[in-house]
């Protein structure tokens, strides 16, 4: 069996790779994992290294559960991780980007009480200054606000490439209240005005999405009947400016 520095080490050489293989991490994890309970195995490490250790296993156990799209596992691994750090606070340099992926994680899974009670544990001049903190503050606000370009745009300037899994579960969340809302309210609509919408960059997008909810197209329209309403439980709380997206839209009709 390897020892616990060699495991350690080809997690990171794993980890780093460009195209990591998150299989073959999760086996590293698994088996380090198995050795950092053992304590004959690690009886003989220093403290400094073993505190190195413990900290890349407990990160990467929760970024590669996000990579994964799990969240149970992320939902699990993360207050391991924010513990860790509140025990040894030296080894926590990592530590705003993990509060801010379970901010993330909270504010996709609709627990806002949760959200911002954790909010509530990080200093006020963080949550302003520090990116990791200030985007999913900022993200709170533009969903409660119906502000859904927002949304979107940030995942365009967001501080890690980890946050746009969320903001990806986000929008799927949004525009499935969206699509909700659409077939209750039309009976046609335009590919480029479902595409607008829904916050769709293009046409090919909007179509792969009417697939998936079963939408007819017909001659470039999209055609409704009242039996066609999806009647899902929303993941974040969007009804409502679900509502007032579908009545400007009605209004831009009239107009037009």
């Amino acid at each position: 069996m390897a020892s616990i520095c060699q495991m350690h080490k080809t997690l990171l050489t794993e980890w780093s790779k460009e195209q990591r293989n998150t299989d073959t991490v999760g086996q590293v994890l698994k088996q380090l994992g198995d050795a950092l309970f053992d304590q004959t195995a690690i009886g003989s490490l220093d403290a400094n290294a073993l505190t190195t250790i413990y900290k890349d296993y407990y990160e990467i156990s929760a970024l590669l559960a996000a990579l994964r799209n799990d969240m149970p596992a992320f939902d699990d691994t993360i207050p391991r991780v924010l513990s860790f750090y509140e025990q040894c606070p030296s080894a926590a340099e990592n530590k705003y980007l993990m509060i801010g992926l379970n901010l993330m994680f909270l504010l996709a899974s609709n627990r806002l009480s949760d959200f911002h009670m954790m909010l509530e544990s990080v200093p006020q001049n963080i949550q302003s200054n520090n990116p990791y903190i200030s985007t999913p503050v900022r993200l709170e606000q533009s969903l409660m606000e119906g502000a859904y370009n927002k949304v979107v745009l940030t995942e365009k300037t967001i501080p890690s490439h980890f946050y746009s899994i969320f903001i990806r579960i986000m929008m799927d969340a949004v525009r499935s209240d969206i699509a909700v809302s659409i077939e209750k309210s039309f009976k046609l609509l335009s590919t480029r005005d479902a595409a607008n919408m829904l916050l769709f960059e293009n046409d090919v997008q909007v179509q792969e999405f009417a697939k998936q909810r079963k939408w007819k197209n017909e001659h470039g329209c999209f055609v409704f009947e009242t039996d066609v309403a999806h009647h899902e439980k929303p993941i974040l709380d969007t009804t409502r400016i679900a509502k007032q997206t579908i009545f400007y839209a009605k209004q831009l009709e009239m107009i037009v």
